[in-house]
Formats: C-alpha cells, sequence, structure tokens
C-alpha cells in the first residue's frame, strides 16, 4: 500500500464544533486526478482532525485550516455494495468497540474503485463489515430477480408465521437477505391489504410483525430487521431486511423449542448436526477467515 491518493476538502465554513466542506477524492499522478465524491459534508471537528492526521485527507490550497490536539477515533465501512466500484458508508465513534452499536456520524453514499477503497481502509485502520450487501428495497426487483439465497417470498404474515421466522433466523446466520409478505412463491403480487384491514392501523400490523420476531428468535436480532410497508400493483407488501449477525441466531417452534436454520440456494434448511452447528457458532464469534487459520473449522 502506498500513500498515491488522498481525500480533498473544499472548506465552506467552519464553527466551533464542525467543519462544512465538499469531499473530493485525488489520486497523486501526473497529471493529479480529482473527482467529486461529495457534496455539502458535516463533520465534527473531532472526527474531520482524525482524517487529517491519519494522512486520509488534504484541506484544498489556500485553505487555512489548522487541525487541533491529537485525537483518537475509529472508523467503520458499511459496505452497500460491491464490484469494480465499492458504494460504501464511512462511519465514526470514539471506540472501536462501539462502532456499530454507537455510530456518532456518518458520511453516506460514497463510492470508490474496490483498489482505492481497500486503500482506505488500510491505511485508517478501518473495520468494514457488508452491513447493506445484498439489500433490495424494490419489490418489483426483487420479482424481477426471483427466489434465490438472499430473497424470498411469502403469501403473508398471519398464516406464515412460522415460515418467516425460519426464514428471518437462516438469513441472520448465513448472510444478508430480503424476506417479502404479500407475494406468492411464483412471483406473483397478492398484496397483505387483507391483514391490514384485520389490524385496522398499519403501524400496529408492523408491531405485531416486529414484536413476533422478537418473541420468536434468541438471542435478540442485532441489528434488528428493517421492516417497510411497500406498494406495487396497487396493492401493499412487507419488505424486510435481515442483516447477518456476529451471533448464532436460534428460532423457537411452536412448542418454544430452539432450532437454527442456514440459508443453502433459495431455501432455508433447519440445522440438527450439532458439529455443523458449532462451525456455524464459531464463524459468528471468530469469522470465517480466523477460524480456519486456527485450524477450528
Amino acid at each position: 500500500m502506498h500513500d498515491f491518493c488522498t481525500f480533498s476538502a473544499n472548506v465552506k465554513h467552519i464553527d466551533e464544533q464542525s467543519v462544512h466542506f465538499d469531499l473530493y477524492h485525488q489520486t497523486k499522478k501526473t497529471p493529479l486526478v480529482r473527482e467529486p465524491l461529495k457534496p455539502e459534508v458535516t463533520l465534527s471537528r473531532h472526527y474531520f482532525d482524525y482524517l487529517i492526521r491519519s494522512g486520509v485527507l488534504e484541506v484544498e490550497a489556500g485553505g487555512d485550516y489548522t487541525p487541533g490536539e491529537s485525537v483518537s477515533a475509529s472508523v467503520g465501512m458499511n459496505i452497500r455494495s460491491l464490484g469494480s466500484n465499492v458504494l460504501f458508508d464511512m462511519c465514526f465513534s470514539p471506540q472501536t468497540y462501539k462502532l456499530w452499536q454507537n455510530t456518532d456520524e456518518e458520511i453516506t453514499d460514497l463510492s470508490l474503485p474496490a483498489d482505492l477503497f481497500e486503500e482506505y481502509v488500510y491505511r485508517l485502520g478501518a473495520i468494514s463489515r457488508f452491513r447493506y450487501l445484498g439489500r433490495v428495497d424494490d419489490p418489483a426487483m426483487a420479482i424481477e430477480l426471483g427466489e434465490s439465497d438472499r430473497i424470498e417470498f411469502k403469501q403473508d404474515f398471519l398464516l406464515s408465521k412460522s415460515g418467516m421466522i425460519k426464514t428471518i433466523v437462516a438469513f441472520a446466520n448465513s448472510n444478508n437477505g430480503n424476506l417479502f409478505l404479500g407475494i406468492s412463491d411464483e412471483g406473483e403480487v397478492v398484496g397483505i391489504d387483507h391483514e391490514l384491514e384485520q389490524y385496522g392501523d398499519p403501524d400496529k400490523y408492523v408491531l405485531a410483525i416486529t414484536q413476533y420476531i422478537q418473541d420468536k428468535t434468541v438471542p435478540i436480532l442485532s441489528p434488528f430487521p428493517k421492516i417497510s410497508l411497500q406498494k406495487v400493483q396497487d396493492k401493499y407488501v412487507v419488505a424486510i431486511f435481515v442483516e447477518m449477525g456476529s451471533e448464532l441466531i436460534c428460532g423457537l417452534d411452536k412448542n418454544n423449542e430452539k432450532y437454527v436454520a442456514i440459508r443453502t440456494n433459495n431455501r432455508s434448511v433447519v440445522v440438527k448436526d450439532p458439529h455443523q452447528i458449532s462451525e456455524i457458532y464459531v464463524k459468528r464469534k471468530l469469522g470465517s477467515e480466523i477460524s480456519r487459520r486456527l485450524g477450528l473449522l
């Protein structure tokens, strides 16, 4: 890794607590290449100074900004999509262990070529995670893509409760995934409008789904699935985005007995083999790469 690229800040305004600026990216080549990344960014002076002292941010020539005393901070990269370019959010927190639970500030929707993204991760000592990787917000797009290891359809909530929990547990133990209620296995939009009528209020309906997930998963999912109502073809569907967790997640069956599920292709499969369950647990705790290096997998 070499210090051949930096972020560049065109400072617009400074107050006691914050710096307001346009963010650019530049590569130190001849001629110098400078590209806009994000306009109208506001960042506390604490984290702005940290980026400068880490050697990844420069104030544009002519700027009279002087960073304060040396500060400590942690940076995390929430990866939203991968490819030749990486779309990500840059998150800031005082300590590493608070990064995801207590993010102080974010610069969202940044995009860089994959090699340059890795350069910044390395130089900042940043922690990265695939928080939004595989997220599909648009039900129409999900129907076009079809069921897969990251997408599943259920007819409704009230008649699909057990299947819904098994799918959510499988996504949490395997990979980020999207569950849609109100779409048939064949990709037909049937809607959950009749269930909304039963509950009489959209907020009560979403709360009922939320409460059921909380009651039927152990430990409590963190981060908790994102649940929203979406309208497609004049019918409502529920979109549930589940992030892969750091803990082994169990579902509770109708007898409140625990089970473990994983995602295999477009199916959620209950795992009963104790050795396989142990592997899942080790991966959640240590990560796949570290587990392999230690010979635990």
